[in-house]
């Protein structure tokens, strides 16, 4: 009832927030007062029957050390809608794929420096996991929090998501 009625993004919106609300360990009522709005309005977001405005997604995705548009990315159900994403991106975000060691691989384009930076700090972390010098929790928070390899300009310079 509540997809038909807001769709697919409110429900994504949903489960993400209340997911990384659990993993934050804090309550509704603490994300609400954190982010500046009211329990009641939060628990609606939670549950998939308000769609948040831009302003309050990035206030609840500052609260619970997310990017905003982390709380938006996209899920996949058949295996063929990603397929055709990564299709239908090839140009606009910079990738393409070509032959290494006889397997096929996506690259980043000459020029596509952004996505270039995503594979090497994705490639760098990975690493990193696999030789037991971070957790999986810390490899999973790098994917939550990405920003590009910058931080935003802030004036301490750290991130205004993950405060690091």
């Amino acid at each position: 009832m509540l997809e038909e009625l807001f769709g697919d993004e409110s429900s994504r919106f949903a489960r993400t927030i209340r997911r990384l609300r659990g993993k934050r360990g804090l309550t509704q009522k603490q994300v609400a007062d954190f982010a500046g709005i009211s329990e009641t309005a939060y628990r609606s977001y939670e549950l998939g029957a308000r769609k948040a405005k831009p302003e309050i997604s990035e206030r609840i995705a500052k609260t619970l050390k997310v990017r905003p548009e982390y709380l938006s990315s996209p899920e996949f159900g058949p295996y063929m809608e990603f397929y055709y994403a990564i299709l239908e991106n090839e140009d606009t975000l910079g990738y393409t794929v070509t032959k290494i060691n006889g397997q096929p691989a996506i690259v980043a384009k000459p020029g596509a420096s952004s996505f270039f930076a995503l594979l090497s700090n994705w490639n760098e972390m990975k690493e990193k996991l696999e030789a037991k010098e971070i957790t999986r929790e810390e490899y999973e928070d790098f994917k939550e929090t990405y920003e590009g390899g910058t931080w935003m300009n802030t004036p301490d310079g750290k991130s205004p998501w993950t405060g690091k």
